[in-house]
């Protein structure tokens, strides 16, 4: 408890130091190697947010005065899907339980690899592979792999969960969401969408812009950007074979 009393302290803490912080241009980020634009640093050497910081108290309220219906509308998607995650990973195993005594008390347990379907990519998730090193330079060797075990859940070791999903879902994933369409956007008037939902493909920002002015949307600081480019909607018109095959496919989305 006193670990979490703690993580609530500073994050009020920061919270207010965080509104008022000037950001620097993407032209005014330094390079890391040969990757220019690089914001690490932007709020720290030992920050483990990102642009997560950007979600402060005002810009949570400002958004929130923003509703008009009060409707919520869930963008997880469920966890059968998809039937055969991508790139090998594990499907999800749901077992039910009746606990034994006649009382018809149930249990569900669930088995999943958390990049199986819907999800938040960490900031160690993904590494600059030429480099094998995570968000703030963190080396990917540094960080602990296999079996990790908390005997003592009050007492966690800070740098066996550096940079972990925890941080995020502690401070609150909440704010102002933007829904760009991209699917309507570019097969209006009868055309076909210029690529292939299941393949990389680059969606240039003069599009996104664009796209944004169609639906009449500004931006503003703090947005959660949510972009609709056809995954979802190509997979329920393919037949179960093709969806099976994209599990064998290269990491490549």
């Amino acid at each position: 408890m006193s670990h979490l009393l703690k993580h609530v302290a500073e994050h009020l803490r920061l919270s207010a130091t965080r509104e008022e912080k000037t950001l620097p241009s993407y032209d005014e980020l330094p390079n890391f190697k040969n990757y220019p634009g690089c914001a690490w640093e932007v709020w720290g050497s030992k920050d483990q947010l990102g642009t997560v910081n950007l979600l402060t108290d005002a810009v949570v309220k400002r958004a929130a005065e923003e509703i008009k219906t009060g409707r919520a509308i869930s963008l997880n998607w469920p966890i059968q899907f998809p039937s055969k995650p991508a790139f090998g990973r594990a499907i999800p195993e749901h077992k039910a339980w009746i606990k034994p005594g006649g009382a018809g008390v149930r249990d569900d347990e669930l088995h999943i690899n958390t990049q199986s379907g819907s999800q938040w990519d960490g900031l160690k998730h993904f590494p600059v592979v030429e480099h094998q090193v995570l968000y703030n330079n963190t080396p990917v060797e540094s960080l602990p792999k296999g079996g990790l075990n908390f005997p003592d859940p009050s007492n966690i070791d800070p740098e066996v969960i550096k940079l972990g999903i925890h941080n995020w879902a502690q401070h609150g994933i909440c704010g102002r969401g933007v829904l760009l369409d991209l699917v309507r956007f570019y097969t209006k008037n009868g055309k076909d969408l210029p690529y292939d939902p299941w393949t990389s493909h680059a969606i240039p920002l003069v599009d996104l812009e664009a796209c944004a002015r169609e639906q009449g949307v500004t931006f503003r600081r703090g947005d959660i950007l949510v972009l609709r480019v056809g995954f979802i909607q190509k997979y329920f018109k393919t037949t179960l074979e093709e969806k099976d095959a994209l599990r064998e496919r290269t990491e490549t989305l």
